[in-house]
This record gives structure tokens, sequence and C-alpha cells, in this order.
């Protein structure tokens, strides 16, 4: 029995490494042919007509509207935390739904979809309350959004790709909170590629643009572990949220890494009703201010750094017209009559100038029986001689 046994063993031995062959050739062929196909769609034709992407979201710039996001890409909304980057997505998602919000204009159409990753189904919807009341539309047909806090990592991911594969002309994406797709995306480099991958893969499989938040590091002003560095190498756009160091009230908002053209920094804040809002002048009239404090800095025309002719020459110019003149009044012309010789100067360094003055006897300080003092010119007889 084990001698006529034997040959069906062997046969069916033969038999298995056959199909193991078989089966081993057969993934040789599917590999070899898909690497094939890629080849073929991946070759650029130099004369194939192919159109530029087109642009997702404009911003008012100046007197000119330039392109904020492309379609087929990504960008990266981040910031610390607290700095109102949720808020910057909601006029951004409001924009995309009605068309038009203060500087942000779309010329597209479809289904917005906003995926939060972070908040409660409550904080959420008051987050779609707001968007809603910014755009100044209810219609659930063309936005969409979803609360995935209570899903694992896999479950988001997957939540996702079903959604954008499910709906039809999709317009504008948000995902606020990118970092929680996966397990360990700070550390684990495969899980940040991954992640960056998807994110292209789904902006050019749809024709879609994605704005994703993603906060800084605690210790530093960039963007949070491998999925940062990965995200600054491939987003369309870094737009960076910080709070104004003047007044928090106050949230700054400036392009700090894009492949279009730049557009200058702008600032939002948030009404009684909590609905964020554009701060239009507020730019200019930083700059401005920034200007003049970079002077006073760097200059600090004090009155002790300052010759003695030129103070002379600027006694002479404060009587000229005039006088006395009320402590005030003396110190703002003070102020322009140095910045006209020397340099910009703030209100405390012009006081300082009027006690300069009064402690040289260049200026006299005269009380008055009602009211207060008044200053004249000290040095009159010296200027004539």
């Amino acid at each position: 029995m084990e001698n006529n046994n034997l040959p069906l063993n062997n046969s069916l031995l033969i038999d298995e490494n056959k199909d193991n062959d078989f089966f081993t050739e057969n993934i040789e062929i599917n590999t070899k042919s898909k690497v094939e196909e890629n080849i073929i769609n991946c070759r650029i034709d130099i004369h194939e007509k192919l159109q530029p992407p087109p642009i997702s979201m404009y911003i008012k710039n100046d007197n000119e509207e330039i392109a904020m996001f492309t379609k087929g890409n990504f960008s990266i909304v981040t910031g610390p935390p607290k700095a109102r980057k949720t808020f910057l997505l909601s006029m951004l998602m409001a924009t995309s739904i009605k068309g038009q919000f203060s500087i942000f204009r779309t010329a597209t159409k479809g289904v917005n979809i906003l995926f939060d990753t972070e908040q409660s189904k409550y904080k959420t919807q008051q987050i779609t309350k707001r968007i809603c009341n910014l755009s100044e539309s209810f219609n659930t047909d063309n936005f969409q959004v979803y609360s995935l806090r209570t899903l694992n990592p896999l479950e988001r991911l997957e939540l996702i790709e079903k959604v954008l594969n499910e709906t039809e002309n999709i317009n504008y994406v948000a995902i606020d909170g990118i970092i929680d797709l996966d397990t360990d995306l700070i550390l684990n480099v495969e899980q940040a590629q991954n992640i960056v991958f998807k994110l292209m893969q789904w902006t050019e499989k749809h024709n879609i643009h994605i704005s994703c938040v993603l906060h800084f590091n605690k210790t530093s002003n960039t963007l949070t572990g491998h999925l940062g560095t990965f995200s600054q190498r491939k987003a369309d756009a870094i737009i960076q949220v910080t709070k104004s160091k003047d007044n928090e009230n106050i949230t700054i908002v400036e392009a700090t890494d894009t492949r279009e053209k730049s557009f200058k920094p702008f600032a939002f804040s948030v009404d009684e009703k909590g609905l964020p809002y554009i701060l239009e002048d507020f730019v200019i009239e930083k700059s401005v201010k920034a200007i003049k404090e970079k002077v006073e800095k760097k200059q600090k025309p004090t009155p002790v750094k300052v010759e003695e002719n030129i103070h002379f020459a600027i006694i002479e110019d404060l009587f000229r017209h005039k006088t006395d003149y009320s402590y005030t009044d003396l110190y703002n012309l003070i102020k322009i009559k140095v910045e006209e010789k020397i340099a910009f100067i703030g209100d405390n360094i012009a006081k300082q100038y009027i006690t300069y003055y009064v402690m040289k006897g260049y200026i006299l300080k005269v009380k008055v029986l009602k009211g207060k003092p008044i200053y004249t010119n000290n040095i009159k007889p010296q200027l004539e001689l």
C-alpha cells in the first residue's frame, strides 16, 4: 500500500509546485503591466495641450485679485493653539458656499465638505451654524459636515475617502485636524508620507482643493513633526495664523510659503455674535505704525544726543510765530520739528525735550494765576546775536 501511494504523492507535489509557479508568474506579469501603464501615464508629451489647474479661490490683494488656492492641490493652515485657525477656515468655507466673502472670492460651484477630527458633535454643529450664518445659506445640498472625533484614525481615513468617492461635483474640502488621520504622524515617517500622498491623490482625482489645519510644534513656530515636513514640501500654500502682539482680539494671517503669487498679510477679528470679520484697513495702519516704531527704535533722537545748534534751530522754529504754548501744544509741535530735522519721535521723547529745555534754561515755565502753566522762549536774545 505504501509503494502504491508513493507515485500519487509525488504527482501531487509536482502539481502544487506548478500551481505556485503559475501564481508567481501571474504576479510578475500583472506587476509588469502596471509599471508599463504607469510609464505611459506619467510620461510628459510636449505636444499635448494641458490646461493650468483651475483657481479654487481668489483673494483681494490691494487693487487686484490673485490666486489663493488652486484645484488639484492642498493647503495647510497652521499656527499656535487658540489663534483662531478654525475661524479662518469658517470664512474660507463660507466663501466657497456663497461665492464671495469680504476679500475672498471663488468662481466655482459645487458641494463643499468639512471634516472635523477634534471637536465634539455639539461643537462641530456650532461651527456649522457659524459657517451658514457667514454664507447666508442653510442649504445642506451644497454643504456637508462630518464630526470624526469618536472614530479611530483608520475609520476616519476610510470615511473621508468614501465620502469623496461617492459625492459628485465637489467644490472645496476642509479637514480640521489632519494630525488625527493616523496614529503617530509626528514620529512615524511612513504614516506621515501616506497621509500627504492621500491628500495629493484625493485632490487630483476629484479636481478639488483641500485646506487642512495642522498645529505648530509646542516649542517652536514650525509645523508639527514629519507630517509638517512633508506637507510643507508638497502643499500649494502654507498659511500662518497668529494673534496680534498688540491686541489679542486681532488675528494676523500671512502666507509663509506659496507656489502662487504670495498675498499680503491681512487681519480679522470676531464680533459679539461670534462671527469673524476682515479688518480691511488694518494691514496699512499696522505697517505705518511699524515703520514709525522701527525709526524710533533705530534713531532714538533723545535730547541729550542732539547737538546744541540743532536744539537752537528747533526752539527758533517753535517761537517764530507764537510767544507761548501750553504743555500739550508744545510737545506736539516739538514732535513735528524734531521729525523735520532729525527723525520721528513719540510723545514720551517729545516730553523729554521740554524737560531738557526747561532744565537748560532755553525755555521758561511760567505759572499763571488761573489755569495751567505756559512755556515761553528764553534764548531769543542769544539767537539774535
